[in-house]
């Protein structure tokens, strides 16, 4: 079996190391391989940050940070090995498949019947959460814009969405840790981040519209 790629077609499967064959050649090796490596770092990193009492979710952040470009995918050979660029659709779509189910067993969890009692202040939350951290978010955008690169409002408002935005599955899987999320706060907090992301990605596609709409004219 062959699994379409960028550059060339790979193998899913190996014929085994002592048939002279390297396992991370192969898709599904090198699949099994990054999974047990993420898992490894993750939960190592999670029980040296254990008595910082930290959640989980803050050391997988930063084993996917010491994975990453940031630190050992600075070495050309290990990201080449570990994590090359062919690999990466197939690592993505399992990694997708998974977030799907912990955000299905997430909403399991949620009670809309109080979601909508809390509607009113869940609203006023999303609204003072985006709307500090947006305009921080633009003024200090302005040392870092190109005038000759982007359009001037469309970087601000980019800017400004990134670092506003609420992490819905981060926020969700801290207060799953907490076992927060089925109480009156967690319920809150779910419907405040809700609201945060529906309003932030709307800012985004109107900036992405109104640059669409610029280069069309010109």
């Amino acid at each position: 079996m062959y699994m379409p790629s960028n550059s060339s077609s790979k193998e899913t499967s190996s014929s085994g190391a002592w048939q002279g064959d390297n396992p991370l050649d192969h898709a599904f090796p090198l699949l099994i391989f990054q999974t047990i490596l993420v898992v490894v770092v993750s939960r190592s990193l999670a029980f040296l940050l254990k008595p910082l009492r930290q959640p989980k979710v803050v050391a997988e952040i930063l084993g996917g940070i010491l994975l990453g470009p940031s630190a050992l995918g600075r070495s050309t050979a290990y990201l080449h090995r570990v994590f090359p660029p062919w690999s990466t659709p197939l690592l993505e779509s399992v990694a997708s498949i998974g977030l799907l189910y912990f955000l299905f067993l997430v909403g399991l969890e949620l009670d809309l019947s109080s979601i909508r009692r809390r509607g009113r202040e869940a609203l006023s939350i999303a609204a003072a959460g985006i709307t500090l951290p947006f305009l921080c978010s633009i003024g200090i955008s302005f040392i870092f814009t190109s005038h000759d690169r982007v359009g001037f409002g469309q970087f601000l408002v980019f800017m400004g969405v990134a670092l506003s935005i609420t992490a819905f599955p981060v926020l969700a899987r801290i207060l799953a840790e907490l076992k927060l999320l089925t109480t009156e706060v967690g319920q809150i907090a779910m419907a405040a981040a809700a609201v945060n992301d529906v309003l932030a990605w709307a800012l985004l596609a109107l900036a992405i519209i109104h640059r669409w709409k610029q280069q069309w004219s010109t």
